[in-house]
């Protein structure tokens, strides 16, 4: 399987030779309100880092992720991205047969076809918001599951599972033996997010397994780096016994440090997310020919309801960047991704949309 994500401004501003600073792209979640400035500081006052070797272990980057989720050094895994370490906790689990969502983040069954594992879907319902049905998704675990895999907020559709259904599944896959890995990659755009995440529960379930990202919230994908939080000493034994050394680099370790320290950044953001996804929203519903989902992260989910139209051409053509949805399981061509970006962007892509959908 190929990996296919949004975020390739390169490969659209060569087909379509358009400057990629032209490009306003959608089609990636990263925080519009861009790099911290303490970030750009630390960076700077630290160059001399790229002389020496990272610390093997980044015990300064894991004491500050166990502080910023209130836990255990123990359970922290820092990682190239949540992607390496998605593929490492599957590659030290070696699950026999999945049950994923569908539609949710691809990378998590790339990670499972090279173990082996059989996957099974829960196919999500349009008519029921793409939510999870607790009662159904209990009933599949009956299937000789022994590892489940949840994105909470999912993506691309961007719903949230209550934290009581999660630890409703959460005691019922320990009562089956089975293993349990959450992403909550986008967890810090949802508002309440401690009510929504599973962190509370690493002390009381070895068989749980949190992922983390700060590629999105803190605007560095170009850094890469993300952790795991994992109770099982066993199995995070296997983990580190099978990593590379220094997949982390210098810069990142560091940076790591200083973004989980910077308050006013987080706080700045988690405001401006919850203005402008409202906002969002609000706009988008007032647009005929599409169907809107609310949404709970950084990014809203959509279908289009006329079936005749290029939207993506279209857009791509004022270009605006959006994400369609046509390679994720159980959702075709007419159900696309836009990130929330700040105000003047925002409005560009609304008003590109009237224009498309109202002129055709």
């Amino acid at each position: 399987m190929r990996a296919k994500h949004g975020g390739n401004i390169y490969e659209t501003a060569k087909k379509y030779g358009i400057s990629e600073q032209d490009i306003i792209d959608f089609s990636a979640n990263i925080n519009p309100l861009g790099i911290p400035y303490k970030l750009k500081e630390t960076i700077i006052s630290n160059i001399e880092t790229i002389e020496n070797y990272p610390d093997p272990d980044y015990k300064r980057l894991v004491l500050a992720i166990a502080e910023y989720n209130n836990i255990h050094e123990d359970f922290v895994i820092p990682g190239n991205g949540a992607t390496e370490i998605i593929f490492k906790i599957v590659q030290a689990i070696k699950p026999k047969k999945t049950l994923l969502l569908a539609p949710t983040f691809s990378e998590y069954e790339r990670a499972l076809k090279s173990v082996g594992s059989d996957v099974v879907y829960y196919l999500l319902d349009e008519d029921t918001q793409f939510n999870v049905d607790k009662n159904v998704l209990l009933e599949k675990l009956k299937d000789n599951i022994d590892f489940i895999v949840l994105c909470n907020p999912n993506n691309p559709t961007g719903q949230i599972i209550g934290q009581n259904i999660l630890k409703e599944i959460l005691i019922e896959c320990k009562k089956r033996k089975i293993n349990f890995m959450i992403d909550e990659a986008f967890i810090e755009f949802v508002k309440d997010e401690k009510n929504h995440s599973l962190i509370g529960s690493l002390y009381d379930f070895d068989n749980l397994f949190i992922i983390r990202a700060l590629t999105k919230f803190f605007a560095i994908p170009g850094l890469r780096i993300g952790y795991g939080l994992i109770s099982n000493q066993g199995i995070k034994g296997k983990i580190i016994d099978g990593k590379e050394p220094w997949t982390i680099n210098g810069f990142a370790a560091i940076s790591g440090e200083a973004l989980l320290e910077d308050k006013e950044y987080i706080e700045k953001s988690k405001e401006f997310f919850e203005l402008e996804r409202k906002y969002m929203y609000e706009e988008l519903q007032k647009i005929r020919n599409i169907k809107v989902f609310k949404p709970y992260a950084n990014y809203v989910f959509f279908k289009l309801i006329s079936k005749d139209i290029d939207l993506k051409e279209e857009l791509i053509q004022r270009k605006l960047l959006i994400r369609q949805c046509i390679d994720y399981v159980n959702l075709d061509g007419s159900f696309f991704r836009v990130a929330i970006k700040d105000r003047d962007s925002n409005k560009k892509l609304i008003e590109g949309l009237k224009e498309v959908l109202y002129d055709n």
